[in-house]
């Protein structure tokens, strides 16, 4: 497969990407700027993309589009991604970054996650 068809899958996978990369952001915002790049980049690096890749695909790719658009979640993001520490034997920067973006997010929407109880009429 050449690289524009699979670069065609992979936007057709990833359904928000141009309203990520095209989003408006403050120019002061390197951080932003920087995760964009990183997904963007970690997107474009697959080789294959396989059944497991495009669930993943789908997952980071909401997750991005989340980010862009709820100012709550991006400020957690952010203050989780500050503190992230990378160890010497990683050798996929952007996979594990992507990865930890999923696990971040994972948590935040069970601490945001309300138990809504229903009360039991008399």
């Amino acid at each position: 497969m050449n690289s524009f068809n699979k670069n065609k899958q992979i936007v057709n996978i990833c359904k928000n990407y141009y309203k990520i990369v095209n989003s408006d952001i403050n120019e002061r915002d390197k951080e932003t700027y920087q995760i964009i790049k990183i997904y963007t980049d970690y997107i474009f690096s697959l080789e294959t993309v396989t059944q497991r890749e495009v669930e993943k695909l789908t997952k980071i790719d909401n997750i991005m589009y989340k980010f862009i658009t709820d100012n709550k979640f991006k400020k957690e993001m952010l203050n989780k991604l500050s503190t992230l520490k990378v160890n010497s034997a990683v050798t996929n920067l952007q996979e594990y970054v992507m990865n930890k973006i999923i696990e971040y997010f994972e948590d935040y929407k069970e601490t945001i996650t309300r138990n809504i109880y229903i009360p039991r009429w008399i």
